[in-house]
């Protein structure tokens, strides 16, 4: 019961936040966005639109960046802004065939950058989609989008967020593409890697032992359950409101009540989230029927790096490949 009307308050407080309201817009010099912010007397929410020359319609591509706590821009020591989690390669790819939208997580401000109380304290699964789908349900309304072509991309963490967001908006979400972001809960993930030594194999764990890595796991996943509301106690640097709202559910989950088309990109050698996770996901949405598709991007790393050719931009080529999916179905 405590659980269930802690996830009720955390809606409301940001679904109080109306789509009704007129967003202030600011122009952001430099950038190829434009700055809306919505408020009220408890929160905000702010997200960027690209800036487009067509008159057009245009289909929407709403990008969820993984996990972090700084803003999507940030401020260097030269003053120059610069993008943070890669969603600016979707602008050399775009030619005005699309808008993009980005959306801050809860707790985020404009150029933050750092831990932060408000993150720590705002920032969950439910929390973080319901943010996303205010923004969405806004620029569908108030901009000119083509409302029957809606593209959510999530890289990493943004990966179950988007799929999170898609069962919530359902009809109104065209294609859903997951871009190396699990398939079972994380708890998965973390398990593998925690036995081959990839996770907690550090001087600092001290622990040379698959069995002693597992145990310690383990022990975490139990105390966070315990406290699982916790904003102040924290495991590899995330509240344990984060890591049980998370592992609370997963992409599969999430996907099995989404009837649109899916997109599952995952790189072989990934050593941030398993790469069985993507296959795992891939033969349980068959199993359910959905349209989904299953690309393994070999020897490519978390961000699809490629070993072996340092000079080919693995991010960018994946993104391509993502919105010609999108674009052509």
């Amino acid at each position: 019961m405590k659980k269930t009307f802690y996830i009720l308050f955390l809606l409301a407080l940001i679904s109080n936040i109306s789509i009704a309201q007129v967003a202030k817009i600011q122009y952001l010099e430099n950038l190829p966005y434009d700055k809306y912010e919505l408020k009220n007397a408890t929160d905000s929410l702010t997200f960027y639109l690209s800036v487009n020359s067509s008159k057009e319609h245009l289909p929407l591509v709403v990008f969820v960046q993984g996990s972090g706590m700084n803003s999507l821009f940030t401020k260097t020591e030269s003053g120059r802004i610069r993008s943070e989690y890669g969603h600016s390669s979707l602008f050399g790819i775009s030619e005005d065939k699309f808008r993009i939208l980005i959306v801050e997580k809860p707790g985020v401000r404009y150029l933050q950058t750092g831990p932060s109380k408000s993150f720590d304290h705002k920032f969950s699964l439910e929390s973080w989609a319901e943010t996303i789908v205010n923004a969405i349900n806004y620029t569908l309304i108030n901009e000119p989008i083509a409302k029957d072509k809606v593209l959510i991309i999530g890289h990493s963490e943004g990966g179950l967020v988007s799929s999170r967001v898609a069962r919530l908006l359902n009809d109104k979400v065209s294609n859903v593409a997951i871009l190396a972001g699990e398939g079972p809960t994380q708890l998965y993930s973390l398990y593998k890697f925690a036995a081959d030594g990839t996770f907690f194999n550090t001087k600092e764990h001290n622990m040379p032992t698959a069995s002693e890595r597992l145990t310690y796991l383990e022990r975490n996943w139990k105390e966070i359950q315990f406290d699982p509301f916790s904003t102040e106690k924290k495991f590899m640097g995330f509240t344990y409101l984060r890591w049980s709202s998370m592992l609370s559910t997963s992409v599969m989950e999430e996907l099995k009540h989404f009837n649109n088309k899916i997109l599952l990109v995952q790189g072989s050698e990934d050593k941030n989230v398993h790469p069985e996770t993507a296959i795992i996901s891939f033969t349980t949405l068959l199993t359910k029927g959905k349209n989904v598709q299953l690309e393994i991007i070999e020897n490519a790393d978390h961000s699809f790096n490629i070993s072996g050719m340092p000079t080919l931009d693995g991010w960018n080529l994946t993104l391509t490949k993502v919105i010609d999916w999108f674009l052509n179905n």
